[in-house]
């Protein structure tokens, strides 16, 4: 059976490739929370957080058409929902939806897209159903799908656990999610429950600006000591006084020596 290859499979482990290291571990960075605040990361952050060398970048479509040339080197991984803004004073649950289709994102470069998932949330079936349609689309051209797992949504519907934790992020993978971007539980030494059900690479996101650089990178390497395949930070990275020297201390958190290669 070694003899027997597919043009799709192969895609989506060239594109894979792209975002996660030889160790298979990745520094992610997240610029992508001004789709729904107007506001946060300087236009051209970007540039800064490519400079200190990351494994991928989470953007939205303006960064992703805009800087093209700040992925040479690091993986393009797009964010597909949206359209729902805290401009909307009425907001309330889950009113995001799907922006772009598999085949824009492919258009654009991506090398994986990401979506929000929330597991537990009373109005749950939206975001699976999202999940299903776009690995759906994905599978179809070889584009690896990140889920933003989130149970029971960002009002915490569902107490953020270490089983909650766990279940919502196997239902994801469960669903068809090459990869999960998800909160650790409060004891770090603890995600390894989620890991061991979680079949697929799982990445933790860095939650609120923290009080000190130092604390995001030691947070950085205990997650990964737990078992994680790596980080995917925001505010804490493009946050900081030095963006790109942020991103290579990261870089010697997750990787032990640097950008997996």
């Amino acid at each position: 059976m070694d003899a027997v290859a597919s043009a799709v499979g192969a895609g989506k482990t060239r594109r894979t490739r792209r975002f996660v290291g030889r160790d298979g571990r990745a520094v992610l960075v997240a610029i992508d929370m001004q789709l729904a605040t107007g506001s946060g990361p300087a236009l051209d952050v970007v540039e800064a957080v490519a400079e200190g060398q990351p494994d991928g970048i989470l953007v939205t479509w303006q960064i992703a058409r805009r800087y093209p040339a700040t992925f040479a080197q690091c993986g393009l991984i797009l964010r597909m929902d949206g359209a729902a803004t805290q401009l909307d004073r009425n907001s309330d649950g889950d009113g995001l939806s799907l922006m772009y289709r598999a085949e824009q994102a492919a258009m654009i470069g991506a090398d994986a897209v990401i979506l929000m998932v929330y597991p537990g949330m009373s109005e749950e079936k939206r975001s699976l159903r999202r999940l299903a349609a776009l690995v759906g689309e994905c599978e179809r051209i070889g584009m690896p799908v990140l889920a933003e797992s989130i149970p029971g949504g960002w009002n915490q519907e569902v107490p953020w656990d270490t089983e909650n934790i766990a279940r919502s992020a196997r239902i994801c993978v469960e669903i068809g999610a090459d990869a999960v971007k998800t909160m650790a539980p409060a004891q770090v030494e603890d995600l390894g429950e989620v890991v061991e059900g979680c079949e697929a690479p799982l990445f933790v996101l860095g939650g609120p600006k923290r009080e000190s650089e130092d604390e995001v990178v030691a947070y950085a390497a205990g997650v990964v000591a737990a078992g994680a395949s790596g980080v995917c930070f925001g505010r804490n990275v493009w946050g900081a006084s030095d963006p790109g020297e942020m991103v290579r201390r990261l870089g010697l958190a997750v990787h032990g020596t640097g950008r997996g290669s």
